[in-house]
C-alpha cells in the first residue's frame, strides 16, 4: 500500500453519508487519510439563486485549501461522485494533477420520481432491520420513508413552503430525519438538470478512475465511460442505502483496496 501523504478528499452523497474510514483502510500499516467535505445544506438550497455550479465551486476551493499542492484524489459516494468528477475537470484543466478518482454507486439521476423497484427495496430493508432486532432503526426508518413522502407532496413548491412557514428552521432542525430528507430532495433537485447539462458533451477525465457499483446501476456504465475513457468498473454486492453501513462495506472496501492500490500522493 503507497503512502499518502496528502488526504484523500471524500464527497458524501446528498444526505451527508460519511462512513468510518477506517472500514475502508487494509489495516494499521494503511497510511492513507480521508477528509470529507460538508454541503451547505437545505437552507442554501431553498434560497433564490442556489445553483450547483456555485456549489462545485466552492467545494473545488475547499479542495484546494486542504491539497494546496501536488496530486489530488477524489472519492464520492452517490452524488458525490458526480461533484469528485466535476471538480476533477476543472482541477485538472487548471493544471493540478488528479492521482486518483473513484466514484462509488454514483448512478445518473433523470429524475425526481421514485426509481424503478422502491417498494421492493423499502420492504426489504424493513425487513432485514427487524430481523436484526434494531426496533429503534425500524421506526426511525419508517419516520423517514412518511417524511419522504409528504416532501414529494409538495413538489416544486417546497422551497417556498419552507421559506412561508414560521419557524421553519426550528421545526427542521428538530428532528434530524426531517432535515436529512430535505437536504436529499432539494439537493437533488438541483442535481438533475445539472448532470443532464454535464453528459451532453461530457469533458473526458485524463486520470485514473474506478467505478464501484451495485449490479442495480449497471446500466449507467456507458455513461461514466463517456466521462472517463479509461475507467475501471468493480461490480459489488448489496444495495445502495446500505453500503456504507456495517454490513455491506466489507465487500466495498475489498473493491476500493484493489480500485485504489495504485494512488499515491507525493
Amino acid at each position: 500500500m503507497a503512502h499518502s501523504f496528502s488526504p484523500i478528499i471524500f464527497l458524501p452523497g446528498a444526505g451527508g453519508e460519511i462512513p468510518n474510514f477506517s472500514d475502508l483502510a487494509a489495516g494499521d500499516s494503511d497510511t492513507r487519510r480521508f477528509e470529507a467535505l460538508t454541503y451547505p445544506g437545505w437552507k442554501q438550497y431553498a434560497s433564490k439563486g442556489f445553483t450547483i455550479e456555485a456549489l462545485i465551486a466552492e467545494l473545488e476551493v475547499q479542495i484546494v485549501a486542504r491539497v494546496p499542492k501536488g496530486p489530488i484524489q477524489i472519492v464520492g459516494y452517490s452524488v458525490g461522485g458526480h461533484f469528485g468528477y466535476a471538480m476533477a475537470v476543472r482541477l485538472q484543466a487548471a493544471g493540478r494533477e488528479i492521482a486518483g478518482f473513484c466514484a462509488i454507486d454514483s448512478f445518473m439521476i433523470d429524475s425526481l420520481g421514485p426509481s424503478a423497484g422502491w417498494k421492493s427495496r423499502a420492504l426489504s430493508e424493513s425487513l432485514a432491520i427487524l430481523r436484526k432486532g434494531h426496533f429503534r432503526e425500524f421506526t426511525r426508518f419508517i419516520r423517514s420513508k412518511i417524511w419522504r413522502g409528504m416532501i414529494r407532496l409538495a413538489g416544486s413548491r417546497l422551497p417556498s413552503l419552507i421559506q412561508g412557514v414560521p419557524f421553519s428552521g426550528l421545526i427542521i432542525t428538530y428532528d434530524p430525519i426531517l432535515e436529512k430528507e430535505l437536504n436529499l430532495r432539494l439537493l437533488t433537485r438541483a442535481v438533475v438538470p445539472w448532470t443532464a447539462s454535464l453528459d451532453r458533451e461530457p469533458v473526458k477525465l485524463d486520470a485514473p478512475a474506478s467505478l464501484l457499483r451495485t449490479r442495480s446501476t449497471a446500466g449507467d456504465d456507458g455513461a461514466w465511460r463517456r466521462r472517463c475513457p479509461s475507467i475501471k468498473i468493480f461490480e459489488i454486492p448489496g444495495q445502495h442505502q446500505t453500503l456504507l453501513r456495517e454490513g455491506d462495506i466489507s465487500s466495498l472496501r475489498e473493491a476500493f483496496l484493489t480500485a485504489t492500490r495504485s494512488w499515491c500522493s507525493k
